[in-house]
């Protein structure tokens, strides 16, 4: 792989907001001057996970976890460094810088080939060609689907031949065909051979929720199998973080969107449409993961899931439900809604008309009535073995939604219906069993956390042992913008240079650091310090040290005092062991010469100096 730019990470870090990345995939609220949450890391009833818009910073006082964006989306994405830099510029809609000259050569990607602009030319391809196969139109009109509808979602056409999109996008051009191989346009074969992947289907484009496509589906005219195949992941598409038609859902926000429904198929999507119903997407090819939840819950407060009414579809709610759940809050909503066995949401429209769709959805089954209504069917409450096993079943599934307490008073109330007991036992059953699940999971945490301790990982920040010096790189690591406010820095720098460099390395290479960015943040600054081993390390453990910050007025100064007392208090111990130095050596030699009778005097004027501002801050 080509190495990513270094000045390229550091500009896409100050171009984002860790707010808004982070909250794409959780749900933050506002605390002072902080955002917090659950932490996503380990299991917590009560919020301890805080992210600072201004130093760009996470940190949970709970379990420790703390770094920048970038840090966030490897731990959380489950991501390697360069993935996490991609996804994060995909976000952000900026391009990955490469270097461009490395001993590890290799065809450039995006900085040659447009990854985006290859896709778009394909879906255009795709589309051209639709109109010179009327087996293929014929099938699209069979499904009831008009040609304005056809033209809204750009459908395309790929004919049966190995390389019609090869020769339409590539030719003999060697990076466009290895560009098409890695974003599923063409495959390679065993012998090296490559050809279209995609051959005698129907072609949807899929978008991002910017409009830009990023891969296809494509299904057969008949029912051959398999019947859909859609594009594998690539640099600009990971299928868990899409959904089909959110690019139209975001620009109903400002419309009266009360409520987006998820289906399974994109054809679903399509005909709901084409009838009048515009707030449906799909999942594709996946079940709904938590990063699509947390996508659609930006969009609506009411998510309603639709399913077909067979086996299958009920399974497919029950694993949704399951991924929901983390992300529900009182002020969300969560339905279920099945269709009868023999219909989908496309066939019902195309066979009842819309307004059965409507009828169905506005029937949809509340999250508590699902639950408990499933449960109903899995256990049989008159046995007292099958009860409790209801009862620990619903236990786990309301341990993953901590601030839904309304939604769990809700469960509880009909549960406690259904098992014959009164609330207040259900309700006091079901706490302690939540309490003995999460107590469980906190144990596996602490068992991990202290593995990935053993083997170099994150520790305590507040175990590490506060010496001075690491106290002021703490507070410049978590205040940059405090070496503004400090007087004379650069008398500061020359002293410690002087006479501490062998103790202040670490705390003079951060002055300059931030001097070379004075705008610099947290999450900045540990983004510099990433490849920097122990150092790194330490500097990301002094950033998550708790520090209690005095939320009022004057609270910087107050940090600024500390800070220079630090630094004096470092100073005073450099400069006195010096000043003994040259004391001794006067006595041994019977004096000192010129230049360290200077340096003498000088630094006792200094301590004396020093000593006076000490008292004066006593």
């Amino acid at each position: 792989m080509p190495y990513i730019k270094k000045d390229f990470i550091e500009r896409l870090i100050d171009r984002v907001d860790i707010v808004d990345v982070i909250g794409s995939r959780l749900t933050l609220k506002r605390s002072g001057s902080s955002y917090m949450c659950c932490c996503p890391f380990h299991n917590e009833k009560t919020p301890s996970f805080s992210v600072n818009q201004q130093k760009q910073f996470y940190n949970c006082f709970g379990c420790h976890k703390s770094g920048n964006v970038l840090g966030f989306i490897m731990d959380y994405d489950q991501l390697s460094f360069p993935e996490a830099v991609e996804q994060l510029a995909k976000e952000a809609g900026v391009p990955v810088e490469y270097e461009e000259s490395s001993g590890k050569t290799q065809e450039k990607r995006e900085y040659d080939v447009d990854f985006y602009e290859l896709l778009e030319q394909a879906a255009g391809y795709y589309e051209a060609e639709l109109s010179r196969h009327p087996e293929a139109l014929a099938y699209l009109h069979g499904r009831g689907l008009s040609d304005d509808t056809l033209r809204r979602y750009h459908v395309g056409f790929a004919p049966e031949s190995w390389d019609f999109l090869i020769k339409k996008l590539a030719g003999d051009n060697p990076k466009i065909l290895k560009a098409m191989a890695e974003l599923g346009l063409a495959t390679q074969s065993q012998q090296g051979k490559i050809y279209d992947t995609f051959r005698n289907r129907v072609m949807i484009p899929i978008r991002d929720k910017r409009g830009r496509t990023i891969a296809f589906g494509g299904r057969v005219l008949d029912d051959s199998k398999p019947k859909y195949i859609n594009s594998r992941e690539s640099p600009v598409y990971k299928k868990g973080h899409e959904l089909f038609n959110l690019d139209s859902i975001r620009n109903l926000r400002d419309k009266n969107l009360s409520y987006i429904m998820i289906t399974e198929g994109y054809m679903d999507v399509i005909a709901l449409e084409q009838s009048g119903i515009h707030n449906a997407v799909a999942s594709l090819g996946t079940a709904t993961t938590p990063e699509q939840m947390n996508l659609l819950f930006k969009q609506s407060d009411r998510i309603i899931f639709c399913y077909d009414g067979d086996s299958a579809g009920r399974n497919a709610a029950w694993h949704a439900l399951n991924t929901a759940l983390p992300a529900l809050r009182d002020d969300k909503q969560l339905q279920f809604c099945f269709l009868p066995p023999e219909h989908d949401p496309d066939t019902l429209v195309r066979t009842q008309g819309a307004q059965a769709m409507i009828d169905y959805l506005e029937h949809a089954e509340s999250l508590p009535e699902y639950i408990v209504s499933t449960l109903e069917k899995e256990y049989s409450v008159a046995d007292d073995g099958s009860r409790v096993n209801c009862i620990d079943r619903a236990s786990e599934l309301l341990s993953m939604m901590p601030e839904a307490t309304l939604t769990r008073t809700a469960v509880e109330k009909r549960l406690a219906n259904l098992v014959g007991w009164s609330q207040e036992s259900l309700h006091s059953s079901i706490d302690t069993a939540i309490d003995n699940i999460r107590a469980r999971k906190a144990v596996r945490g602490a068992e991990l956390r202290e593995s990935s301790r053993k083997q170099g990982g994150y520790a305590d920040p507040d175990a590490i042992p506060m010496t001075p010096m690491r106290a002021v790189v703490a507070r410049l690591v978590k205040d940059p913008e405090l070496l503004r406010a400090i007087p004379e820095p650069d008398r500061m720098v020359a002293l410690l240079n002087e006479y501490a460099r062998d103790r202040s390395s670490v705390l003079l290479d951060l002055i300059s650091k931030i001097k070379a960015s004075p705008d610099t943040t947290t999450g900045a600054i540990l983004e510099k310090y990433r490849e920097s081993g122990n150092v790194g390390k330490l500097i990301g453990l002094l950033a998550a040290r708790s520090d209690t910050e005095v939320e009022q007025e004057g609270f910087v100064e107050i940090k600024i005092i500390d800070l220079l007392h630090f630094i004096k208090n470092i100073l005073m111990e450099h400069l006195t062991a010096r000043t003994q130095a040259l004391r001794i050596k006067g006595h041994k030699n019977g004096g000192l010469d010129t230049k360290d009778l200077m340096e003498f005097q000088y630094l006792e004027t200094r301590t004396r100096e020093l000593l006076a501002d000490r008292g004066r801050e006593g």
